[in-house]
């Protein structure tokens, strides 16, 4: 039987993928796709009506083709965790009648974000009819297959659409994937059409859908259901802070800024936690301008450089939005020094800044008049030259591996932290979890600690101290370096440890290795998926991604401390989109305590300002929801 399965999924095969698959690297773990070699957005200019689409000709034939096949897909099985609706779906059952899209998933893979716009794109094009998209998260790491891990990531991202957890990898194997992230199409009569991998295919996607639809159409088999569906969103109370990323202090050290990333803003508080400023209106988009109406997507990386003749500005990699911004420490207001707005796909060249596509910057590192960016997508180090306003990729050679040696052979893995000590440059290497060392004297990367030997091997992760390479790390995210000592955001272990530079010996500073928010000694406290690290004096800062808090560890006592917040606004658009009345009106019901939940005490906020919309007779705020929301909430 799984050699029938085999054979049947090599015909369903549309088109090459954009991201070719690689082979696994272990029995059982699969292995992340290769980068596109070619982009596959969708084309903007129109073509003539009584023009034909070769596309979706070739498409409509596959899916008939496909179709006669009568290949049945796997169904989900039971007993499985599910988000964003509240019971499990059945493929034979709830979906019965409706076209589905099923989109095979690892929250920590950048290929697997950049997906997402294109699923919420055909999510609003086929809002009205009988189409859904379900995620199937399919873990890499062993941290990203907890389903309370996974449920941030779909609060994270915001994802509205049905998500189910498959642990054990019996789905993924059921419909033969083998690469992040994969994308299958369902009939609604449960008959298997099509398989796409790797991103970069919103066309493919797009046409695959209408004609499926099309084809159902006309047999009359479009009849669907009404979904139980309900976003976890909607289960959510806005807070201060919202998946806080990157972390930076201000020269003089009279402001520590935090990148905001879940309410699409910048915070700026001083060091002892009062409210200074915010920078962003709270509302996802590429918009210049002044503090409060600027917009921001998803901002990270964080750095302070001295550009203008008024003085130091906040440089700002604003990853969702694939651009680098500027922000005027003394008015606040926002401008675009790099990136159009639109996800690019280049691995060499140098390119005028403002008039180019940039790919998902990471994080900044400032050297006087020029920046370095972590460029997670194309997984390499980029350079802008802020004097000239030119961009282009520095170290790596755009493939994802984990490989030494000078900087055009050179290869990284979703770099996502960089630092600086005497000349070298320090790279949290995400995907292959291990820290990389950049020698600008020597134009030579260099491991540090961590990750496999064999440059192909992203498997090799773990929470093991000691010296070299080995499982010294699962997925890290942020490096620093302060009084001459690195350490390193080891995210998904929920720890920060120390790596020597010089001998490569990693130990565990802080954290027990399991997720918390516990205060105390820095080997009792806790953490949750930190992302980000500043520092100045004595004080090391945390960002505590998914407790949506800011950790100070105090390195001379060596404990660990939650910094309290005060006078943080609640972004309007953060506080309209959450905490949803229930029908029956009233205030909202306590949620009953999950495993590891830990309540945050009872903090001041006000609310930024805005409009909101009070429901008569009723003591808690009605919300206007978005498109994405109300369908969420309806059948």
């Amino acid at each position: 039987m799984r050699r029938r399965v085999q054979v049947l999924l090599a015909l369903l095969a549309v088109f090459p993928a954009a991201s070719p698959a690689a082979m696994p690297q272990e029995p059982q773990r699969p292995q992340e796709p290769r980068e596109p070699q070619e982009p596959g957005e969708p084309q903007e200019s129109a073509k003539p009506p009584e023009e034909a689409d070769p596309l979706e000709a070739r498409v409509r034939a596959h899916i008939a083709e496909n179709w006669s096949l009568a290949f049945e897909a796997p169904d989900f099985g039971k007993g499985r965790a599910w988000f964003n609706v509240s019971r499990p779906l059945s493929l034979r059952e709830d979906l019965a009648g409706r076209v589905v899209l099923i989109d095979f998933w690892t929250y920590c893979c950048i290929n697997c974000m950049h997906v997402l716009p294109d699923l919420e794109y055909l999510e609003e094009k086929h809002a009205k009819e009988p189409f859904v998209v379900v995620g199937c998260h399919s873990a890499k790491f062993a941290n990203e297959a907890e389903a309370r891990n996974i449920r941030q990531a779909v609060l994270r991202y915001d994802i509205a659409h049905p998500v189910v957890v498959d642990e054990d990898f019996a789905i993924w194997n059921g419909f033969g994937v083998r690469s992040w992230p994969t994308l299958a199409l369902v009939g609604p009569d449960g008959r298997l059409l099509a398989q796409v991998s790797g991103e970069g295919q919103r066309r493919v996607l797009d046409a695959l859908v209408s004609q499926a639809l099309d084809f159902y159409r006309a047999k009359g088999a479009l009849a669907p259901r009404p979904l139980p569906l309900r976003r976890e969103a909607a289960l959510e109370l806005a807070r201060e802070l919202a998946f806080p990323g990157k972390l930076a202090v201000e020269p003089g050290g009279e402001r520590l800024w935090i990148a905001d990333t879940g309410h699409h803003r910048l915070v700026a508080v001083t060091l002892e936690g009062r409210f200074v400023r915010a920078v962003g209106s709270g509302r996802p988009g590429l918009k210049d301008g002044p503090a409060e109406e600027a917009e921001l997507h998803e901002p990270q990386g964080l750095a302070f450089a001295d550009v203008s003749p008024g003085g130091w500005s906040l440089l700002v990699a604003d990853t969702g939005n694939h651009a680098l911004r500027r922000v005027d420490l003394r008015t606040g207001s926002v401008a675009t020094i790099a990136g159009d707005g639109r996800q690019g796909r280049d691995r060499e060249g140098d390119f005028e800044a403002l008039r180019t596509s940039l790919n998902s910057p990471w994080d900044l590192l400032a050297r006087g008049k020029e920046v370095l960016v972590a460029m997670a997508g194309p997984h390499q180090v980029w350079r802008l030259d802020l004097e000239k306003g030119r961009i282009g990729p520095f170290a790596g050679d755009g493939s994802e591996r984990k490989a030494d040696g000078p900087f055009a052979w050179a290869a990284f893995a979703q770099p996502s932290g960089l630092a600086e000590k005497d000349g070298v440059v320090y790279v949290a290497d995400s995907e292959s979890s291990s820290v990389r060392a950049i020698d600008l004297a020597k134009s030579q990367v260099s491991t540090v600690a961590g990750g496999n030997e064999n440059p192909r091997d992203l498997f090799c992760f773990g929470d093991e101290d000691g010296k070299g390479p080995g499982k010294r790390f699962q997925h890290p995210l942020g490096v620093l370096v302060l009084d001459g000592v690195l350490y390193v955001a080891d995210t998904y272990n929920h720890k920060v440890k120390t790596a020597d530079v010089r001998t490569g010996e990693v130990k565990t500073f802080a954290g027990t290795g399991k997720p918390g928010a516990a205060d105390g000694p820095v080997l009792e406290g806790s953490f949750q998926e930190p992302g980000g690290l500043a520092g100045w004096g004595k004080a090391l800062f945390v960002a505590d991604t998914n407790n949506h808090r800011i950790r100070r560890i105090d390195l001379a006592a060596r404990e660990v401390a939650t910094l309290r917040l005060e006078g943080v606004p609640v972004p309007m658009a953060a506080a309209v989109a959450s905490g949803r009345e229930p029908a029956t009106g009233g205030q909202l019901p306590d949620l009953p305590d999950l495993a590891g939940t830990v309540r945050r005490p009872k903090l001041a906020a006000r609310l930024a300002p805005g409009k909101a919309e009070l429901r008569r007779g009723s003591r808690s705020p009605r919300a206007r929801s978005s498109p994405r929301a109300r369908r969420a909430s309806s059948g």
